[in-house]
């Protein structure tokens, strides 16, 4: 069988494994000299560099000035992202890998449909991720190369004048476009989103096959009871399909629990940086003309950042709505035909899927709709703070 997590991420884990932030393989120290050169050279020092100019400019164009403040802050938001890929990077591929295991391997036709659905849901989300952010980049830099005067879509401080030559000015934007902005810096620190969020819907899809059979515990009772009328043979069925059920839901809850130690503090930093540039967004839209080439720009990098608060919102709200579902799931089953001991362990579940089932940023904020809505509001109250 193909491993779902290869078929579900693979241009993901390709993209991750370019950068060093992930190895198919065992990590080897190459890799990790690789992958911690790439974060410095490409993240970390240009983040610092555009601060420098920024700071050093002598005039100050407000414009400018939020365009390099909303880079700077998803630049900076992705330097901590990323962080946890270089620190435990064993455990975030055994964490990632965790559902390609041969036991989460579909048994019947309902659990491949389901595994089918959720693998094409997060392969089209890697696609449209993919597809999105080299439109916005294209949006955003090649308007550069129309407007008058030599313009570099960021302002980084060199030891050099970029603007001297037309080779020096070429050369630059090709370096600042094809190598920061893009390979590394946008693509690393955006790629990880439908991965994160593809994995919170792994795990709902696992939740739905637990629901399924839990709900069906007795789907192998008519044949047992052709054999033999004796109830000792159809309980030790259902005991035996219980106890399959209860290890599956404790093998997901283990996932979360190590899912949330793994990217709740990455998702808690795309939050925060994504809730200010948004904020420099909104503000730089109230200083360029509506009409204008930049407000269309402005508008897309907005659309595109909520959706990725919302991208996480909505599967961690999937994953909490479908583990509320499973005391439904056991209700609408045949329990009443089961012994004592049956009913106990049934209850037992029901009560544990009482408790929320929520992936937490920071593990300090829920990943929620509600949490979207809030971010959003937050990011309105921010606006008239730096207004004033």
């Amino acid at each position: 069988m193909v491993n779902i997590i290869e078929k579900s991420f693979g241009l993901n884990l390709k993209l991750l494994n370019i950068m060093g932030l992930y190895s198919h393989g065992k990590s080897s120290i190459t890799l990790r000299i690789r992958a911690y050169t790439l974060y410095f050279v490409f993240l970390v020092l240009a983040s610092v560099l555009i601060i420098v100019k920024t700071l050093m400019a002598r005039s100050s164009n407000n414009v400018e000035t939020n365009a390099m403040l909303i880079y700077v802050s998803d630049s900076t938001s992705f330097c901590f992202k990323l962080l946890p890929f270089l620190q435990n990077s064993d455990r975030m591929k055994r964490c990632i890998n965790f559902f390609g295991q041969k036991k989460f391997a579909p048994k019947t036709d309902y659990e491949r449909r389901i595994l089918d659905e959720c693998v094409w849901v997060c392969r089209r989300n890697s696609i449209v991720f993919f597809y999105g952010l080299l439109l916005t980049i294209i949006g955003w830099t090649v308007p550069m190369l129309f407007v008058k005067g030599r313009k570099l879509p960021l302002m980084l401080w060199l030891p050099y004048d970029p603007s001297s030559t037309a080779v020096n000015y070429y050369f630059t934007f090709v370096y600042i476009v094809a190598v920061i902005a893009t390979v590394y810096d946008s693509y690393s620190g955006t790629i990880v989103d439908p991965l994160i969020g593809g994995l919170a819907y792994h795990a709902t899809a696992q939740l739905k096959i637990l629901k399924y059979n839990l709900e069906h515990l007795d789907k192998n009772l008519e044949d047992n009871l052709i054999k033999s009328s004796e109830h000792i043979i159809e309980f030790q069925c259902v005991r035996e399909h219980l106890e399959s059920c209860i290890d599956h839901h404790k093998q997901i809850l283990w996932f979360i629990n190590e899912y949330e130690e793994c990217f709740s503090w990455s998702i808690f930093c795309q939050f925060a940086g994504s809730m200010f540039a948004v904020c420099f967004c909104y503000i730089s839209l109230t200083l360029v003309p509506l009409n204008s080439v930049e407000a269309l720009t402005y508008v897309g990098v907005i659309c595109n950042i909520s959706f990725q608060i919302l991208f996480y919102c909505y599967y961690g709200t999937l994953l909490d709505e479908e583990n509320n579902d499973l005391s439904k799931a056991i209700y609408m089953g045949p329990w009443y035909k089961y012994d004592v001991e049956i009913r106990k362990n049934l209850l037992i579940i029901m009560e544990r899927s009482k408790r929320p089932l929520l992936i937490t940023a920071g593990k300090v904020i829920d990943v929620t709709v509600r949490t979207f809505v809030s971010v959003l509001k937050t990011s309105y109250s921010l606006i008239a703070v730096f207004n004033k």
